[in-house]
């Protein structure tokens, strides 16, 4: 059979706006975002859906939620079940749909990312955040994920001699980059005097370091390309790399505090997987729910040496916002930055689109860097 009729590709994008959904509920939103996905895709019926999400056991007391919202999508009898990874769960239902048709198990599958945290107040959805630590040995004792953040980028600044306005580049970047989003929570654009007033909450992080939780939906719908209808419109993108690593959870059970361990090694697999060279990649999709996160993946995974990866490169990232621009459904998130990523390979970005782009590297991280998840796409 011809090697290009397996190709796994992307036949599908359906997007929610990121944003404060009051209106409907998380079965609702998630159906939403799988239908839009099978009527782009040509009217594809996924036999599997795989669903990613940190928190909705907690915050909208739902568990079973694969099979919610495949049945609310029209999935009756398909295959379902959800992935938790925290900020890398959608990241790791996409690597599930992706390997289900690889395997050729499923000729299609949809992966969903889906988190609904708007009917909650602050002080819940960000203590429910917390759990992405160690709960008995950090969160116990009073340790925060933006704490930890915090932590990390003091310690990144008093190791390499640097201040705090380092992390300045991230977050004007994200923003930036997101004003021409329309699924964007934000559209703000940042310069050097609104970074020098910004609140600084946590010192070293300020307001615009961290990210903010809100409501999305992103679904994928993954087959093989000889699957397509004949009237598919849409530049196929393919799947060619996939990794999913961990590291310690802890921060104190690292040998090294500033060493993004998961997210290496899970770059390294994709990248052997797709059996291709870092230099062949032209947009890259880190993971920045915190502006210091996004500093030590670019090191991690080898853009840059230690203490050196706030700088500017000539590299595209976080080309329509990441986490800080766009805004941050955390289970949701890693499947966003997939179809952004796929979108760009289209030609499809609108306002957001960046010239030529064939081939992209995708990652996200669950916790401080404790659960990363790389997919590489390609034309």
């Amino acid at each position: 059979m011809n090697s290009e009729k397996n190709d796994i590709v992307i036949a599908g994008i359906g997007l929610v706006p990121v944003g404060e959904h009051w209106d409907i509920s998380l079965r609702t939103m998630g159906s939403r975002a799988v239908r839009a996905a099978i009527t782009e895709s040509g009217g594809l019926k996924p036999q599997g859906l795989f669903v990613g999400n940190a928190f909705a056991s907690i915050l909208t007391h739902q568990t079973n939620l694969a099979a919610l919202i495949a049945d609310e999508s029209g999935l009756a009898g398909a295959e379902a079940c959800t992935f938790e990874a925290g900020g890398a769960s959608g990241g790791a239902a996409v690597r599930a749909a992706y390997l289900a048709v690889k395997s050729g198990f499923l000729d299609c599958a949809a992966a969903l990312g889906i988190e609904k945290i708007t009917e909650n107040t602050g002080t819940k959805a960000t203590q429910t955040q917390d759990l992405l630590l160690n709960y008995e040995y950090e969160t116990m004792s009073g340790m925060t994920i933006s704490s930890g953040a915090a932590l990390l980028a003091r310690r990144y600044m008093v190791e390499h001699g640097l201040d705090r306005e380092v992390l300045d580049c991230m977050s004007e970047n994200s923003y930036n980059q997101a004003c021409g989003n329309p699924n964007a929570f934000y559209h703000l654009r940042l310069n050097k005097e609104k970074l020098q007033k910004q609140a600084i909450s946590n010192a070293p992080l300020g307001m615009y370091d961290c990210s903010a939780l809100a409501d999305g939906a992103a679904a994928i719908l993954i087959t093989r390309r000889d699957k397509l209808p004949e009237n598919y419109d849409h530049i196929p993108v393919k799947i060619i790399g996939s990794g999913n690593a961990i590291a310690p959870l802890s921060l104190h059970d690292r040998r090294n505090l500033l060493h993004y361990g998961s997210c290496a090694a899970s770059a390294e697999k994709a990248f052997k997987h797709a059996n291709i060279a870092q230099s062949e990649v032209d947009i890259w999709e880190i993971w920045d729910a915190f502006s210091i996160d996004a500093i030590l993946i670019r090191e991690a995974i080898g853009l840059a040496p230690s203490g050196e990866g706030w700088k500017a490169d000539g590299r595209y990232y976080a080309s329509m916002g990441g986490c800080l621009g766009r805004g941050n459904p955390l289970g949701a998130s890693g499947a966003y930055q997939i179809a952004e990523a796929a979108l760009q390979i289209r030609g499809e970005a609108g306002k957001c689109q960046i010239e030529d782009v064939r081939t992209a590297f995708v990652q996200c991280v669950g916790g401080l860097g404790g659960t990363a998840v790389t997919h590489l796409l390609s034309r």
